[in-house]
């Protein structure tokens, strides 16, 4: 493993976490397109998460007894060739939703594919950095977003839905996926050193999603469930001073964490690629990745996206039952 390949137990974490954390400003695919009141969405978002850790717990502990197989690196190969296709789909939409002088679409679809490249190239370490840095610009623009809309908070606007057990569960139901980077998390660290901190990941997920979803109602009220793009209405609304149009800032660092997401998915897909095909030469992979990824973009660009949702979900949660099964044997081994 090359030196720019290394990654320490932390930045792999921090990594994982900024990837993770863009479906929390990015509405993403394959969910239900219906934001939930906030009362509802955090308990039904911590009832969904908790069912999350607990197979995050139970699958790290298999994948730290023995890397994956052959035929789990080729699963999971797939399942994140599928992942940056959706991922990549999605993201030009947003930014289609948000912009308002666009970028045609093949440019900025070459300009995310170079990009991601270009970082799963530099290797695991750079790609943690950069996640370092990018979460604290994160932080600064969820400081700025909450400041920029504080007159407009009302604690009149929080709803009380009743939130039975039994709609809490469907919601949480509706919303559960299973996130390629959380798969990863203990694949992409030296095995002496297997990343296990999916839990603290997870749990500082769901304080992100806790305090967008409450500040989005205590701002826009009733109608915060109205919205496709939640975070992004209330980045409009909101300003300080004579800066009154704040969202585009707020739009480049989403799109920052959607880089360092893609970049993850294709640095997954080289590691497995060369641990299941040592290759001669080291460029074969992103070669591979290139065709496969361009293959399946294709394939459900423009059409119902859905089947290759439920495709790469099927993907990962095969690749886990194999590295599980595995763990098991050479336990009884």
């Amino acid at each position: 493993m090359n030196q720019s390949e290394r990654i320490e137990q932390k930045q792999l974490q921090g990594l994982v976490f900024a990837a993770f954390l863009t479906d929390s400003f990015i509405q993403p695919f394959g969910q239900r397109s219906s934001v939930l009141p906030a009362r509802v969405a955090i308990l039904s978002s911590g009832l969904q998460l908790a069912v999350l850790a607990l197979i995050v717990w139970i699958y790290m502990r298999a994948a730290a007894k023995r890397g994956p197989g052959r035929a789990a690196s080729v699963v999971l190969c797939g399942a994140l060739a599928v992942s940056i296709a959706l991922e990549m789909i999605q993201g030009e939409r947003f930014y289609s939703y948000v912009m308002d002088q666009q970028l045609p679409v093949a440019l900025f679809l070459a300009l995310v594919f170079v990009a991601a490249w270009y970082g799963a190239y530099s290797g695991l370490g750079a790609l943690g950095r950069t996640a370092r840095v990018i979460l604290a610009l994160t932080t600064v623009s969820v400081i700025l977003l909450a400041a920029s809309v504080a007159p407009q908070l009302r604690f009149s606007h929080l709803q009380t839905p009743p939130a039975e057990l039994r709609e809490i569960g469907r919601a949480a139901a509706a919303q559960f996926y299973l996130p390629p980077e959380l798969v990863l998390l203990p694949l992409l660290a030296d095995r002496k050193a297997c990343a296990k901190g999916g839990g603290r990941v997870i749990g500082s997920i769901f304080a992100v999603n806790c305090l967008l979803c409450v500040l989005g109602e205590l701002t826009l009220g009733p109608a915060y469930t109205q919205q496709t793009q939640p975070v992004f209405t209330i980045a409009r609304l909101g300003g300080l001073s004579v800066f009154r149009r704040m969202d585009a800032l707020h739009v480049g660092v989403w799109l920052l964490l959607f880089l360092i997401k893609v970049a993850l998915y294709f640095a997954g897909f080289i590691r497995l690629w060369k641990h299941s095909f040592p290759p001669k030469n080291e460029h074969v992979p992103f070669w591979a990745a290139l065709v496969l990824v361009v293959g399946v973009f294709f394939a459900a660009w423009n059409r119902n996206e859905t089947w290759a949702f439920w495709v790469q979900q099927g993907l990962l949660a095969t690749a886990v039952l194999l590295i599980f099964a595995t763990g098991r044997r050479r336990k009884k081994a």
